[in-house]
């Protein structure tokens, strides 16, 4: 059975949405980012997006790109831009994207941006730059892990790993049950019903 990807998730109730995950983001992907505080000259582009909502139902979180195994934004790119790498991970290739935008159109999460190619030009400091895709890669190549999690000062964000996620739920299932004889007595008495007199 293949491994299940892993993605990054945010807790709302730990974020307070302070962007710290995004600054993160941007200096572990940019070549050229200043490691200083106040030293960025050039606008943040990071691959995952803090989302606020406003109101009774206030609500502030990243959002990232959950690597689905059916990935629609994969599916949609016509140039075959985006791939997954050995670990399952859905990368894009910004060198093979042409800037479509089916990906973001696509993406259920609305985890994939399209970079301007007059705000490339600022941030790669070029001359003839294309729009292209940005989203979440899960910090490909960082040997400790996505810089988001490492740097939220709530511990907000954690990596989710589907199959103990999902071992974890089992377990916390069967723990419900306080025996083995209310395990037995669902099959014996399925939904409940009352046995026959």
């Amino acid at each position: 059975m293949k491994k299940a990807v892993s993605f990054v998730i945010a807790d709302p109730g730990k974020c307070t949405g302070c962007r710290s995950c995004e600054l993160a983001c941007f200096a572990a992907h940019e070549k050229n980012a200043p490691r200083t505080v106040g030293m960025i000259g050039s606008p943040v582009i990071p691959n995952l997006f803090v989302t606020r909502l406003d109101g009774e139902a206030a609500l502030k979180m990243p959002i990232q790109c959950h690597h689905c195994e059916d990935a629609p934004c994969l599916a949609s790119c016509v140039e075959g831009a985006i791939t997954r790498n050995a670990q399952g991970v859905g990368v894009i290739n910004a060198k093979r994207c042409i800037g479509c935008r089916n990906c973001a159109l696509a993406c259920p999460f609305g985890a994939v941006a399209i970079v301007d190619a007059a705000l490339k030009a600022v941030v790669l400091k070029a001359g003839s730059v294309v729009a292209n895709a940005k989203k979440c890669d899960l910090c490909e190549g960082r040997a400790e892990g996505p810089a988001c999690i490492t740097a939220c000062p709530n511990e907000a964000l954690r990596a989710v790993d589907l199959a103990e996620e999902l071992r974890n739920k089992r377990v916390a299932a069967v723990s419900g049950f306080e025996s083995l004889a209310s395990v037995k007595s669902l099959f014996n008495n399925p939904a409940g019903r009352k046995p026959p007199l």
